[in-house]
């Protein structure tokens, strides 16, 4: 069986640059990619991009693929073992570096998640994956109260709520760190307060 490696590349250069198309109507011009604005962005015709892509949702497996190849050491980072105050401070840091880096593609698939199945499974399925090394990480100081305690700091460090500080409260980077370690210090006293009472 022959190849073309000519036409191979040739076919790689365009479903590259309508996968770019897509990143660039997200990411710098807010815009929701449709069949209509990818045709319009890239001069190819509907057929072609249905070549290339048959459906929205193909290409939101082919760009969520380039950003866990972009951000997977950042999106997996998890802080070294220590005391529970120091590794949830260090948590923020490292879901800050995450969320900063990566919130042009975060901010796409939210929008996506909306009306592409692939996309809505795939944030559920990060989601429990994290959950589960906090629960991994953080069970050896909880005594007992494991559940609740990764509860509380699943919801301080989740994108949902960096996005809410950084976007509509309008905080500085620093200010949403600050606030997020203020809180999960308190989480932290509670953990070490409860151990006391015991």
């Amino acid at each position: 069986m022959s190849t073309n490696p000519e036409k191979e590349q040739s076919e790689r250069a365009v479903r590259d640059s309508i996968r770019d198309a897509a990143i660039s109507l997200a990411a710098r011009d807010r815009i929701i990619p449709t069949l209509d604005s990818l045709v319009s962005a890239t001069g190819l015709s509907p057929a072609e991009i249905q070549t290339h892509f048959p459906s929205m949702d193909d290409l939101a497996i082919e760009i969520r693929k380039i950003a866990r190849e972009l951000f997977k050491e950042l999106e997996d980072a998890l802080p070294k073992p220590g005391p529970l105050a120091d590794m949830l401070h260090e948590l923020v840091d490292l879901r800050a570096q995450y969320y900063e880096a990566a919130a042009d593609f975060k901010q796409m698939g939210d929008a996506a998640g909306q009306f592409l199945p692939s996309v809505s499974t795939s944030q559920a399925i990060r989601s429990a994956e994290f959950r589960a090394k906090l629960t991994e990480l953080l069970d050896p100081h909880c005594l007992g109260s494991t559940p609740s305690v990764v509860a509380k700091v699943e919801l301080i460090t989740s994108w949902e709520s960096w996005r809410h500080l950084r976007g509509i409260q309008r905080l500085t980077i620093e200010q949403a760190v600050d606030l997020m370690k203020s809180i999960l210090t308190a989480v932290a006293a509670e953990v070490t307060d409860h151990s006391w009472g015991e």
